[in-house]
Formats: structure tokens, sequence, C-alpha cells
């Protein structure tokens, strides 16, 4: 059965999926800022340092944006955005709660494949969704 779907958006924050982990990592990297401008001497060296944990962890504090449409797959993070076309996927791994599409099978290219996560949406979407990907992908690159 191929879906028609023209494009589908979603947007996943982890952030507030965890509150109790959104909680430690805010504690963990107030006392880390906290002991630097402490053994720094100097309350500016705090503040970048926890300005550049915040932006290490950008990926968990903000949303992710996910589309597919007939064309890309792409993955809109907080400070980049990653596409990858239909014709260029060689590589599918399907969960229940997440996928994963890459250019290749090695293990680099799946390292720097695309993960699509899940969590928000309904059972029948992510059905629909792994329909769509099978209607404009090969059979040989799914594992």
């Amino acid at each position: 059965m191929i879906v028609l779907m023209t494009q589908m958006q979603w947007t996943v924050h982890p952030a507030r999926l965890r509150p109790i982990a959104t909680l430690w990592a805010v504690a963990a990297i107030a006392v880390v800022a906290t002991l630097i401008a402490q053994l720094a001497g100097d309350w500016f060296w705090g503040a970048i340092s926890a300005l550049g944990l915040f932006m290490s962890l950008t990926r968990f504090f903000l949303a992710t944006r996910y589309r597919i449409d007939a064309e890309v797959a792409e993955v809109i993070y907080p400070l980049s955005t990653s596409r990858l076309r239909w014709n260029e996927v060689g590589c599918i791994r399907w969960q229940e709660r997440r996928a994963l599409l890459a250019r290749s099978s090695s293990q680099r290219g799946q390292l720097r494949g695309l993960v699509f996560d899940f969590t928000n949406l309904s059972a029948e979407t992510t059905k629909q969704l792994r329909e769509f990907a099978l209607a404009h992908t090969s059979p040989e690159v799914w594992q």
C-alpha cells in the first residue's frame, strides 16, 4: 500500500520529555560554571563555561524538527540542518521509536546518518512514515 503523503513535519523537544534529566543537566552546568568561576577568580570564565556547556547540549535543550517529503528526509537541529535525498539512501534501520537513514551501511556512514525520533508520533503515523520510506527506497537498503 502506497501512502499518498506530500509532506510530514514534527518536532521533538527532549528536555520537555525528560524534566528530571533537564533539572540535573541545568544543575550540573550551574555547579561546573560556579567551580570554574571560583577557580579562575572571575565570573566571566564561569559564564563562558556555562555557555560552552549549554552549546554542547543544544540538541537536548532545544527542539529538533523533522521533515519528510517526496524528495528529501531532513533533520533541522538547533544549530544545523542535515538532509538526505531518497535516491542517496544506502541504509535504513527502522525501530519502533526511531529510524536511521544513512548513505552507506558502513559504521562511518551510519554515524553520519540522520536519526529520526518518533517519540511524539502515534503508531499509525509511524506506520505511514515507514510505508512512505518503503515506497521511496529500494528493498536492499533495509536492515
